[in-house]
């Protein structure tokens, strides 16, 4: 295979893939799964640690602390992408310029996130590395970020701002995912500093919704961030269980299936 036969921003994306997996690689290695020449994976690797994914070491390459938080967002990004996609198109919809929201950490905001960036007078309030990036660069969009402390299998910001500075912001929609979704318990979150951070972020919220895909619906984790009352609105896919949105339907929660 020649190495112009294969992209070199694809290949790229492979070897940080497999150093995700391994740890760490060697040039020979590297060359041999990619069925391209080591000079050119040694230009590869070049590209990478310039870019901070990675950090060269004798004969091989090993992920970087940056590295190692990408490929963990980029792992939960890709689980059930195109109904986050869905889900995020119904979700900006709701969307004006000169509003305040929120987007929370979650690969739903940051889809989200991606759809919104040429409003204009939008205020965005997140505790989302990837969607306080993905905006940063928009001229019309003023980006709040709310945490301080890196949570990195979330690439998420919590414990920053306090809570009285938290429970004094006022925005007009907010956008929760969610990793469980019950009719009983509403919106729960497995990690406890994270699910402190989005319930005071509902409380200061005009609108709240949930984003979730269906595979979160019927699951309940450690602590209720959302209960149902708390919850105006519920968007997911279309294979949401019945019985879940029904019950969720009779709390007066409009659910949209997309």
């Amino acid at each position: 295979m020649s190495d112009s036969s294969r992209p070199a921003e694809h290949r790229r994306d492979q070897i940080l893939a497999r150093l995700s997996d391994r740890g760490r690689l060697s040039v020979a290695e590297i060359s041999q799964f990619c069925g391209v020449s080591e000079v050119t994976i040694r230009k590869d690797l070049d590209v990478l640690e310039t870019q901070g994914l990675l950090m060269r070491v004798h004969g091989g390459a090993v992920l970087s602390g940056r590295g190692q938080i990408e490929q963990s967002f980029a792992a939960r990004e890709h689980e059930g992408l195109e109904a986050k996609r869905r889900v995020a198109q119904a979700a900006a919809a709701l969307i004006r310029s000169q509003q305040r929201i929120f987007l929370d950490a979650s690969t739903t905001a940051f889809q989200i996130a991606r759809l919104i960036k040429d409003h204009q007078e939008l205020t965005v309030v997140t505790n989302g590395l990837y969607t306080a990036l993905e905006l940063a660069a928009s001229q019309g969009i003023t980006v709040i970020v709310a945490g301080g402390v890196v949570r990195h299998r979330s690439s998420s910001l919590v414990g920053g701002l306090n809570s009285d500075m938290i429970q004094r912001l006022r925005v007009d929609i907010g956008f929760f995912g969610a990793r469980g979704v019950t009719a009983a318990d509403g919106l729960t979150e497995t990690d406890l500093g994270e699910a402190q951070l989005k319930h005071q972020m509902v409380r200061a919220s005009q609108v709240v919704v949930g984003v979730a895909d269906s595979s979160k619906f019927g699951q309940v984790h450690l602590n209720s961030f959302a209960l149902p009352s708390e919850i105006d609105r519920m968007i997911s896919d279309a294979a949401a269980p019945a019985d879940v949105v029904a019950g969720l339907r009779a709390q007066d929660i409009v659910v949209e299936l997309v």
